[in-house]
Order: C-alpha cells, then sequence, then structure tokens
C-alpha cells in the first residue's frame, strides 16, 4: 500500500525571541564588517533642550524630555547640537532659546560613555545656530569650534566612505553643517535646501563623501502638511530599507504642527502643543509602518527620545531591534548570508566586508595600449594550487574610487593600472541539488575565473547602483575543498570598483525521484552508506526524526 506525501515550498529562517535590550551596550553583537549604510541608528532632535521651558512663545524648543546622558542610557546614539559662542563659552542653542548646556560638557558626556562602552560608538549632527548671536561671536565662532573638536580628537574620527562598523567602536563621529578653521574634524554634511527632503553630500578630510538624503519637513503646519510629513517618512523607509542607492539616509520625525500668531502684532511662532502633536503622530506612525519591515533604516531623529508618551521608548526599540532582525534574515541556522532563496557562500563585499589576495601592476605608458600589454604575475596565477609571493598583498573589498559612488574598503587610485586578485575559499560539498551563480561589479575592463575555467568576460563597467553581472557556475567546475575566484581587473580613467561573491540556489526536487513512498517508511541511513540531505540542501550525519532526501528519494526518518 503507497501513500502520497504532498510537500509545501519550505522557508528556511532563524527566529530570534525577544530579549530585552541592554540599551548601553546594544551596538556590541553588531558585525563588524558592516558599513554605516547597512546600519538603523536611533537619534535625539535637538538634544540637549530637556531643561528648557516649555511654556510661553519660546515654549517649541523644548523638545527632549531627557538630558543627553539619560538618551544615552535608553539607547540613543546620534545627537544633534547646535553650539553657539557667547563671547565666553560655546552653548548649546534652539533657535534663539539657549538650553543652558554647554558644548563642552555634552561632548565630555559623549566620550565618557564611549570610554566606559569601549564597543558602542556615536554621531553628533551639528548646525551653528546663530540666531541671536552677535556679529561679533559669530566670528568667532570658527575658531573656538576648532579647539573645541581638538580637545576630544582621540574619541572624534574623521569620516570616509570605508568606514565599517570595526572602525567606529569607540568613536565619535561629527557632522557639522557650518565649515569652521582647519576643518573638518569629523566630516562637513554639505548641501542646501530647507524644510523637506534635501539632497546633501557627507565630506571627510581627504574629500572622499557620500551622498545623503535628509527628510526634514519640520514646519508642517499648514493644512494637510502633518500627512504629508509622514508620506515623506514612509518614502525615504523604502529607499533606505531598499539598498538600491548606496548612500546614508537620515529621517526626522520632529517637527511642529500648530503655531500661535502675536495678537495686535501678527507674527506667528510654533507651539510646544504643536511638538507634542508631530512627535505623538510620527513616532507612531513610523512604528506602525515598520511592522512586518526590515532593513537598514539610516539614521531618526525623533522628538522625546526615550518618552513614551510619545512612543519615543518603543521607536528606539524597533530601530534598534531592526538591526537584528534583518541580520537575522539574512542569516540561516549556519550562520550564512541569506537573501531570498539565495544563500552566500561568499557575500558581496558591500554586504560583508571580505579579504583577497591581491598583485598591482601600473602601465608603463598611460594609454590602454600599455595597460592591455601588461603581463600576469604567473601562468598559474588563477589556478588553486598557485601559490603567491611577497609581491601579493592581502586588501579589503570592496576596493574603489570616490567617484563610483559605492560602499568599498580599499582605495583604488591613479589611472592605467591593473590588479590581479584571489579570493580563496573552502566547500565542505558541491551539492547537486544547489544550482551555483556567480556576482560581481567591476569597473573597468575585467576577467574573472573560478578554479581556472573563465566564467566571464567584459570590455565595459556595472552602474554602481545597478544589478550586478550574474553569471552561472557549473558543479562540476567547483571542487570539495580548496577554490579560488580569479580575477584581473583594469582600470583605465573615471570611476573604478571590483567585488565580488557566490551564492547557491537549492531545489529540493531535484534530489527527488519519487514523490510516492511506501507506507512502511522507517529506515535507518546511519546502517548504511547513504548520503542525507536535510530540505535546504545541506548534508546530515546523524538525522533525528523528520523528513530527508536519501538516495534521491523523500524519505521519513522516525
Amino acid at each position: 500500500m503507497k501513500k502520497l506525501i504532498l510537500l509545501t515550498t519550505l522557508f528556511l529562517c532563524v527566529i530570534l525571541p525577544i530579549r530585552a535590550i541592554d540599551y548601553q551596550n546594544w551596538m556590541q553583537p553588531l558585525d563588524d564588517n558592516l558599513f554605516l549604510s547597512r546600519l538603523s541608528i536611533p537619534g535625539a532632535h535637538d538634544a540637549a533642550t530637556s531643561s528648557c521651558s516649555s511654556s510661553g512663545m519660546t515654549g517649541s524648543a523644548h523638545t527632549q524630555t531627557y538630558t543627553i546622558a539619560q538618551q544615552l542610557e535608553r539607547g540613543v546614539r546620534i545627537f544633534d547640537l547646535r553650539p553657539v559662542w557667547n563671547g565666553s563659552d560655546m552653548v548649546i542653542y534652539h533657535g534663539i532659546v539657549s538650553t543652558g548646556v554647554k558644548f563642552n560638557d555634552a561632548l565630555n558626556t559623549l566620550c565618557n560613555f564611549l570610554k566606559s562602552h569601549p564597543k558602542e560608538f556615536l554621531f553628533v549632527v551639528m548646525r551653528h545656530e546663530d540666531d541671536g548671536a552677535s556679529d561679533n561671536n559669530k566670528a568667532q565662532w570658527p575658531t573656538q569650534m576648532k579647539n573645541c573638536l581638538n580637545a576630544k580628537r582621540q574619541y572624534i574620527i574623521d569620516y570616509s566612505p570605508t568606514l565599517t562598523v570595526r572602525d567606529m567602536r569607540g568613536k565619535l563621529l561629527v557632522m557639522s553643517r557650518n565649515t569652521y578653521n582647519d576643518g573638518p574634524i569629523g566630516g562637513y554634511l554639505n548641501g542646501g535646501g530647507d524644510n523637506g527632503t534635501l539632497n546633501k553630500t557627507l565630506v571627510g578630510p581627504s574629500g572622499a563623501y557620500m551622498n545623503m538624503t535628509i527628510q526634514d519637513m519640520y514646519d508642517v503646519a499648514g493644512s494637510g502638511q502633518l500627512d504629508q510629513k509622514v508620506a515623506a517618512m514612509k518614502a525615504l523607509l523604502d529607499r533606505s530599507m531598499g539598498e538600491k542607492e548606496y548612500r546614508l539616509y537620515m529621517n526626522h520625525t520632529s517637527g511642529y504642527s500648530k503655531k500661535a500668531t502675536i495678537p495686535f502684532i501678527g507674527t506667528t511662532y510654533s507651539t510646544f502643543e504643536g511638538v507634542q502633536e508631530c512627535a505623538r503622530t510620527c513616532n507612531k506612525a513610523m512604528i506602525d509602518y515598520m511592522k512586518g519591515k526590515t532593513g537598514p533604516m539610516g539614521f531618526i531623529m525623533m522628538d522625546f527620545a526615550g518618552d513614551n508618551n510619545y512612543s519615543g521608548q518603543s521607536l528606539i526599540d524597533l530601530i534598534i531591534r531592526n538591526n537584528f532582525s534583518t541580520y537575522a534574515n539574512e542569516r540561516d541556522a549556519d550562520n550564512r548570508v541569506v537573501k531570498g532563496n539565495k544563500v552566500y557562500i561568499l557575500p558581496l563585499g558591500r554586504d560583508r566586508v571580505w579579504e583577497g589576495l591581491c598583485y598591482f601592476r601600473e602601465a608603463p605608458q598611460k594609454n590602454s595600449s600599455s595597460l592591455d600589454a601588461l603581463s600576469a604575475p604567473n601562468a598559474l596565477w588563477k589556478s588553486i594550487t598557485y601559490s603567491t609571493n611577497s609581491s601579493w598583498v592581502n586588501l579589503e573589498m570592496p576596493m574603489g574610487s570616490p567617484s563610483y559612488l559605492a560602499p568599498y574598503r580599499t582605495t583604488w587610485e591613479g589611472e592605467y593600472n591593473s590588479y590581479w586578485i584571489r579570493r580563496e575559499f573552502t566547500l565542505d560539498e558541491v551539492n547537486e541539488a544547489t544550482t551555483y551563480y556567480l556576482e560581481a561589479y567591476h569597473d573597468d575592463h575585467y576577467e574573472i575565473f573560478v578554479n581556472g575555467r573563465q566564467i566571464h568576460k567584459a570590455d565595459d563597467w556595472t552602474e554602481a547602483n545597478g544589478a550586478p553581472i550574474t553569471k552561472k557556475v557549473t558543479n562540476a567546475t567547483l571542487k570539495v575543498g580548496q577554490n579560488v575566484i580569479a580575477i584581473h581587473i583594469q582600470q583605465n580613467t573615471g570611476g573604478a570598483y571590483f567585488d565580488c561573491g557566490l551564492y547557491g540556489i537549492f531545489d529540493p526536487d531535484k534530489q527527488v525521484s519519487i514523490s510516492e513512498i511506501t507506507e512502511d517508511k522507517t529506515t535507518s541511513p546511519a546502517n548504511r552508506k547513504a548520503v542525507v540531505y536535510d530540505l535546504s540542501g545541506r548534508t546530515v550525519s546523524s538525522p533525528n526524526k523528520g523528513l530527508y532526501v536519501i538516495d534521491g528519494k523523500k524519505t521519513v526518518v522516525q
């Protein structure tokens, strides 16, 4: 007697229990090899304003319930600070209202936190709040700001598009909207515009930069404008989580939705009630929109961070957990990177930085024919058995130039030069039910081999924000044990870039020769020399009870 077994599509995922957040150390488990564009960071808009009065015409200056130290304890990691030189000290303001908090004291709070929590890292976004400053004090601000930041130089890291979590640990990145003497110390956030969704660039001292899009619709007191702000928030989340544009994102839930008029004068001003309404509406709207979604959110700047009267702590919790739910959804039970039905044997560097052995040569003359004439380091350079010498160096990938506008770890400089690259790896098995694919970004001309066999060659380039080249790698090309991806890539002029990865897609039906099994379906594979697979395509040495693929047949082990 036979019985039909109906199999539905199975998805392998990692389900993490919801655990209490260690707010003072929540960054510690982050993968060191992640670029900043892959992160979700909770922030406080006008972070130093807890001391400001919430009454009267300046009540809207009060946008935070907790001090900077208390915000740190609640998980905030980016702080909006607006220092003004008052003639004797640098004091943080919101508009024309002094918070009473000295900028140096705020920096001390942040740096002392890093000293006590060296695995964490922090950000400051800063502007010169000069609305009420005298001309003389405005003129002194660039010098005084340089002095303030130089005093904390051991903690402040200079911006570069190459920064990863590993580089950031224990450091503070200061992003200033205003220039100052001998800067930047950290980075400059360049670009104009106000009260909308704005495109800016974050530039480091070397001149290397990354584009940043900022949603900061803060004046939403007009009819329907609060709804427009919520829509703009959601639109920017879609862009940041979509990861089709390699840039940084900053999304503000802060703003004010109500104004009042001064009697007899007619001048309007924002009200504290408007700040409250905007925070309650927008903080909750972001939480609701993110339900069931994962992906990097970027920097999220909120009012009343940590205060659940405005969903401020719930939003922080969501942003923190989003980091780890994103990476859990990108990992299988063996900690391999997973995207949809793709299981990555070797992730792309823009997802996880990798290291390759590299050999570099420059063309004697700066022209294409001289570049093409460059010879390989050895005739066997692309084979598994080739042994590199001291001319080969380890470099972290992706490799690129700033003008390519994609994440890169090693700067590729110059023109008319070539790299030969080896990415060596080991396979425990080559699964007959898995189809393997090679992915690559390249600029300029390149050829790529797996175990000495050419997989692709091209005399053009890929776009930074486009799809990678994808080419099938036959199972016969791959080996159990040592393997190598070998690349020769040229840089002519303009942008330069290289990255590659290898993934597999498992098809259990390729392992199956029948869909019916006998009712007497008990088997003991441990007692026979059979290859046993689970339904995700992995070999199993000692299967427990359940459904497996044994000798090409679906088999229930009891």
